[in-house]
C-alpha cells in the first residue's frame, strides 16, 4: 500500500481582500497587509467592583401575582487592578485568614494606607451598615465590544470592603476610570500579553 503524500496548503493571500460589506459588519478581524492577513487577539482583562439587589426577600416570586414581582438591579464599575488585589486582601483579612494586617503596608500611598487600615480597624454593627446589596469583586476576560464575556468571575465581599474600594478608586485610581465607561484597558502585564498575541497567513 502506498503512503500518502501529505498536501501542504499553498494559499497565496496577495489578492486577497475583503468584500465591500465587511465594513459595516464591525469586525476588527482580519487585517490584510502586505499579502498577510492578521488575526488579532482582541481579548483583554478587565476588573470591576460590582453590587447586585437583594430584592425584597419576604416576596417569592409566583408569575400570577404581580405583587410578588421584585425590582432588582445591579451595576459594575471598572477598577485597577491594583485595588482588585487590594480588596481581594481586605477580603482575606475579614475573613480570618490575615491577622497581622497592621503591619503591613497594603497601599503605597501612606495617606490611602492609614485610611484603609484606620477603617478595618473600627467595629461597625452590620444593621447600622447597607446590606440591601450584594457587594462584588469581579474580573472578566473578554472583548470590550463583545456580547457575552469569554470568562467571568465573581468574589462576595462585603460592604465596608466595597465602600473601601470605591473611596479608593474615586481619590486614587487610575485617571482613565473616572468616566465609568468599563472598556478602559489598563497598562499591566496580562493585557500587554493579550495585546501581542495574533495569528498570521501568508
Amino acid at each position: 500500500m502506498k503512503k500518502k503524500k501529505k498536501k501542504h496548503c499553498s494559499c497565496k493571500f496577495q489578492d486577497f481582500k475583503l468584500p465591500p460589506c465587511a465594513e459595516f459588519l464591525g469586525n476588527v478581524n482580519p487585517l490584510v497587509s502586505d499579502g498577510h492577513v492578521i488575526y488579532r487577539n482582541t481579548n483583554r482583562l478587565y476588573f470591576f467592583l460590582c453590587f447586585n439587589d437583594n430584592g425584597d426577600i419576604g416576596k417569592t416570586y409566583n408569575p400570577a401575582e404581580p405583587l410578588t414581582f421584585n425590582n432588582i438591579h445591579g451595576g459594575c464599575l471598572q477598577i485597577e487592578p491594583y485595588l482588585f488585589f487590594i480588596g481581594a486582601y481586605i477580603n482575606e483579612f475579614q475573613k480570618g485568614n490575615i491577622t497581622n494586617f497592621s503591619e503591613i503596608k497594603i497601599h503605597d500611598d501612606n495617606n490611602a494606607d492609614e485610611f484603609i487600615k484606620s477603617v478595618l480597624s473600627n467595629t461597625y454593627e452590620i444593621n447600622n451598615v447597607n446590606n440591601a446589596v450584594v457587594p462584588t469583586l469581579s474580573y472578566v476576560i473578554s472583548n470590550s465590544n463583545a456580547i457575552l464575556p469569554l470568562f467571568s468571575a465573581y468574589i462576595e465581599i462585603s460592604p465596608i470592603n466595597y465602600y473601601i474600594i470605591l473611596m479608593l478608586n474615586r481619590f486614587y485610581g487610575d485617571y482613565g476610570l473616572l468616566f465609568g465607561d468599563n472598556s478602559y484597558v489598563t497598562n499591566d502585564f496580562v493585557n500587554a500579553t493579550l495585546a501581542s498575541i495574533f495569528f498570521q497567513c501568508k
